[in-house]
């Protein structure tokens, strides 16, 4: 009987360290930490489309600026070939000339705009950047904390059912399969009989179903919860069964 109880000890202390190890990684301030790294990536991807996009735009505008740059040359050139011909090809080809500077002009604008655009993200991917790594710290730092702490108990876990193990294979066969049958069937094998009343239930419990207990010669069962009745605490170590 006392085999089986600190069996039932061993599985109640190691789901006890299961259920520590799950709080442990998804305690709220790794939560709170991740969501905020998963806020920074999202709000500096947003701003790394703008700087592509504005990349992007200043490609184009350097490039259409490129070929204002070939028009006005090639206008140059036809300018300084036509000096003596027919006045009204050359006041076509200063109109020409005059449109594609103030184009040119306009370009020109429009491309240091781009760059202010790309500069002033670019000061903001290192803000979020510096933002970034400072959180992630934090987080690693509180990851590695708790999986230090879940790995402790996972040691624990697995010396306890080395030692159940052990237990088992010198529990007697018949109330080892009685007890593995309620392990099935309900949370809480074994329960106290206390100011003769059963913990569980709270039913009130005969004096010769008590003496049956005291005695320990046969598991006992409640009448009202079937979970079988003791007196008294197991005495040894919790952490060692």
């Amino acid at each position: 009987m006392e085999i089986l109880r600190r069996i039932d000890k061993g599985y109640r202390l190691i789901e006890q360290a299961k259920d520590k190890s799950e709080r442990l990684m998804n305690v709220e301030s790794i939560k709170r930490l991740k969501h905020e790294l998963d806020l920074i990536l999202k709000e500096e991807n947003a701003i790394r489309v703008q700087v592509d996009q504005a990349r992007t735009g200043l490609l184009i505008k350097e490039k259409q600026l490129s070929d204002v740059d070939r028009q006005l040359l090639s206008i140059l050139e036809k300018l300084y070939e036509s000096e003596h011909q027919n006045s009204k090809i050359l006041q076509e080809l200063k109109k020409q000339e005059v449109i594609l500077k103030d184009k040119k002009t306009n370009l020109e604008d429009e491309i240091m705009k781009e760059f202010y655009i790309i500069e002033k993200f670019s000061k903001e991917l290192n803000l979020f950047k510096s933002k970034y790594n400072k959180v992630e710290k934090q987080y690693n730092s509180k990851k590695i904390s708790q999986h230090e702490k879940v790995a402790y108990l996972e040691d624990k876990i697995k010396l306890m059912e080395k030692k159940i193990r052990k237990l088992r294979k010198s529990a007697d066969p018949d109330l080892l399969r009685l007890y593995d049958k309620k392990r099935q069937n309900m949370k809480v094998v074994f329960t106290r009989a206390q100011n003769g009343v059963c913990e569980i239930c709270h039913m009130t419990l005969s004096t010769s179903l008590i003496e049956k207990v005291e005695n320990c010669s046969e598991i006992i069962e409640c009448d009202c919860c079937n979970r079988i009745l003791y007196l008294e605490e197991i005495k040894d170590n919790d952490e060692t069964l």
